[in-house]
């Protein structure tokens, strides 16, 4: 029997968890197309429920009240929020902000919470009951729990840890009342130690900072960790009076009143960005934040005496906080879950209903990401029929070995493929099954995708994958493998040129650690190692900017055609251009 899981705010999704395992999950967005999808989740219930046999028992639905049970009594709501933070909708004008920061006040921390909880429960249950029913009859009939946001993120951090015993930390822009909880999972069990307020939200701030920098709010905030590498050290002041943790009172504190997103990322724009540029003012918030996280894990680590810590919640999507947190001399064990932002909040609610229901958890740390649709040759060679059929300017052939073709392409002709295999991953990472693949030392393809594929700023890098047995040669403060992107490692002085180009301007990567879980993507760089020497590659998602990553063979088709990339390697075949794109470097 498995447990359903489903997330219906912003980044939807579902997942299917049985005896403490995930055996599929998948964001909404991957089959709508349209990023950070809101609403409920009818694509990737279908998915997960029909990519297993297994039967299931109950559903497990992640947040109860405020606006994620507005936005399911209203979808409207919700979609209007996401246009808002996408910019698909103009901001509202001073007066209607100030207006919706009235009710944000009055709600923002969601008390007396026995009756959000009483009336969210209730409500949530039956909208959900409602539309599972449009999906199939026997899941309208399961019995349906309704989990606390911060306690369904902290469980998908400690459930899929490995740790038997963990600190767990959460930390978001806000759920049901709250910004961020401090637990102890123990033999299976969550203990919460302490909660905060989502009128004092440190995610909050960075959101809203990244909003005053002119970029998307839910979205952008890894372009203001990037801006921040390009400034020399610089402080800002005020950033404690909006959100700072006192180590006295154990929570976090805010002298500066509550605002929403939009009207604080207005008040930081006049009043703090204005009086520098957008990189010193990035660097300010980036160490801001990275310094309250330190205090607030110091102190619950000595107060705890617990050593391994876990984590969830989209602040820690900062891969360059991460870093810094997992090297504290307090930590032994440091894991983020990878799926970390309310996109994960459908692996953590069925992960807490299984274990309640089953008191079964796995003892080993989450192994794979690669939970989502995979297609065969067979229907690949359909989809590549039926675009010829079209109009497509392509051609394809089959290959018996696309790694070793692969490595051919990308390491003897220096070509940037697109590289589609296996099942798609889960979460906002690609991870070798969903990739852009180049040579990681050349500087000129960097700037070849950012230009012609990927059209993104300047100072956004590009992640790489690295061979675990190259991990601590290339990488100066290699720790372990880390197989999900969740954190950045520095790059080796006598290395930095062999990954120039999958690198920071701060000579940092966001590595993912390659050991034996992907035997294809690993037969690729191992053959571009043995021909160019270097066990790494240039990994980014298999996209366009501002889309989700492909799922399917059309979606890979779409991103041939629709950007300057020329070659891809998609399950056993090879596709080109008829007319391949050119770079202009001007």
């Amino acid at each position: 029997m498995a447990v359903l899981g489903i997330t219906d705010s912003h980044d939807a999704g579902a997942a299917l968890l049985a005896s403490g395992r995930v055996l599929s999950a998948v964001s909404e967005e991957r089959f709508t197309k349209r990023k950070n999808e809101v609403g409920f989740p009818y694509h990737s219930v279908r998915y997960v429920c029909g990519s297993t046999d297994a039967q299931v028992e109950a559903v497990a639905l992640g947040w109860i009240g405020g606006n994620a049970l507005v936005s399911r009594l209203f979808p409207a709501h919700g979609e209007t929020r996401r246009k808002i933070w996408r910019r698909e909708l103009p901001k509202p004008q001073r007066a209607s902000m100030h207006l919706s920061n009235f009710i944000y006040k009055l709600t923002q921390n969601q008390n007396p919470k026995f009756l959000w909880k009483a009336v969210g429960t209730t409500i949530s249950s039956s909208v959900a009951r409602r539309r599972l029913a449009q999906v199939s009859r026997s899941l309208s009939g399961s019995k349906i729990y309704v989990v606390e946001h911060h306690l369904a993120h902290a469980a998908s951090a400690y459930y899929t840890s490995g740790f038997k015993e963990a600190l767990v930390i959460t930390l978001d822009g806000a759920g049901d009342g709250l910004s961020g909880t401090v637990s102890i999972g123990d033999k299976g069990e969550l203990h919460r130690l302490a909660s905060f307020k989502a009128s004092a939200s440190l995610s909050l701030l960075y959101g809203a900072a990244t909003v005053a920098c002119d970029l998307r709010f839910s979205e952008d905030e890894g372009k203001l960790m990037s801006l921040a590498a390009y400034s020399y050290p610089h402080a800002v002041e005020g950033l404690k009076d909006i959100c700072e943790y006192d180590v006295a009172s154990r929570r976090f504190v805010s002298r500066h009143g509550t605002r929403n997103e939009l009207l604080l990322a207005e008040y930081l724009r006049d009043h703090m960005l204005s009086k520098c540029d957008r990189e010193p003012f990035a660097y300010a918030v980036q160490r801001h934040v990275e310094e309250q996280v330190t205090k607030l894990i110091r102190q619950w680590v000595r107060e705890t005496g617990i050593h391994n810590v876990a984590t969830a919640g989209g602040f820690f999507s900062n891969v360059i906080g991460n870093r810094v947190f997992e090297r504290l001399p307090e930590i032994k064990g440091y894991f983020v879950f990878p799926q970390m932002g309310d996109g994960g909040l459908s692996v953590g609610a069925a992960a807490y209903v299984d274990f309640k229901l089953n008191g079964r958890m796995d003892p080993n740390r989450m192994e794979t990401l690669y939970l989502g649709p995979s297609y065969t040759d067979a229907q690949i060679e359909s989809v590549l029929k039926k675009a010829k059929r079209s109009g497509s300017m392509i051609r394809y052939e089959e290959v018996k070995n696309p790694p070793r073709l692969g490595a051919e392409l990308v390491a003897e002709s220096n070509r940037i493929i697109l590289w589609f295999q296996g099942r798609m991953e889960y979460g906002p990472r690609a991870l070798g099954n969903r990739s852009v693949i180049a040579m990681p030392n050349d500087q000129e393809v960097r700037n070849r995708i950012n230009l012609m594929i990927k059209k993104r700023p300047y100072y956004q890098p590009f992640a790489s994958t690295i061979l675990e047995e190259d991990a601590a040669g290339l990488l100066e403060d290699y720790l372990s493998p880390n197989p999900f992107m969740t954190s950045a490692n520095s790059v080796s002085r006598e290395h930095y040129e062999d990954l120039v180009a999958a690198s920071h301007v701060d000579h940092t990567t966001r590595p993912q650690i390659l050991v034996a879980e992907n035997a294809p993507y690993r037969e690729l760089i191992s053959g571009i190692k043995k021909r160019s020497g270097v066990g790494a590659v240039l990994n980014t998602s298999l996209n366009k900017h501002g889309k989700p990553i492909a799922m399917d063979p059309s979606d890979a088709i779409w991103t041939l055609e629709n950007t300057g990339a020329n070659t891809m390697l998609i399950g056993g075949y090879l596709v080109e251009k008829l007319r391949p794109g050119t770079y202009d470097n001007r």
